[in-house]
């Protein structure tokens, strides 16, 4: 093993559960219907994948949808959304391809945006709906805006003195947003650092 034992290992589990990921599936199917633009097909699915999955949790939230079922949808859908970004802007070999043109550069910014902003909006919707008995909220009922702005404070480790946490769930379930947003931060900052290659 050239690479060495355990990042043999470790990319072994990370290369095989990329495929416990739906968007993959999106991006298949899109390919498989316009085979002649893969790279355009691939980028379709991905688009379709995120329009689907903001509107689910809005589905989930408008509906006032709060059972065991739809919260392991939700938290699949965070942890897909955290391991996407992390798998196709810091683990891929695709990195290694010059082919990062100007408007490929943009696409990469936006869709990081979009995941921060999806991490933001799905734990305001767990904090609003299924777990908002875990919170105390201004006026004892919890508003779009309050957990919108609770989670989006959450997410830069700020208060957010409308709402505050009054259970061990709640205290863990605003943690782990915390312990995410980090990932994502890590991972832009990782970005940001020039890498030296070899000749």
């Amino acid at each position: 093993m050239k690479k060495g034992l355990i990042y043999s290992i470790i990319d072994w589990i990370i290369e095989k559960i990329k495929y416990l990921n739906i968007v993959e599936l999106f991006k298949f199917i899109s390919i498989k219907i316009n085979s002649k633009e893969p790279i355009a097909s691939s980028r379709f699915g991905v688009d379709l994948f995120i329009i689907f999955k903001w509107s689910l949790i809005s589905l989930f939230w408008f509906c006032n949808m709060k059972n065991e079922f739809v919260n392991v949808i939700v938290w699949y859908l965070i942890f897909t959304n955290v391991f996407t970004y992390f798998y196709y802007h810091t683990w891929t070999d695709d990195l290694a391809k010059p082919q990062f043109d100007h408007n490929r550069i943009k696409r990469r910014f936006l869709n990081l945006i979009l995941s921060i902003g999806f991490n933001v909006f799905s734990f305001a919707y767990l904090f609003a709906q299924p777990f908002s008995k875990n919170f105390q909220w201004k006026n004892g009922l919890s508003t779009f805006q309050d957990s919108v702005f609770f989670s989006l404070a959450n997410s830069f480790t700020t208060n957010y003195n409308s709402v505050k946490s009054i259970t061990e769930i709640g205290h863990k379930i605003t943690l782990m947003e915390t312990v995410i947003s980090f990932v994502f931060l890590t991972i832009i900052i990782s970005n940001s650092i020039p890498q030296i290659k070899g000749e």
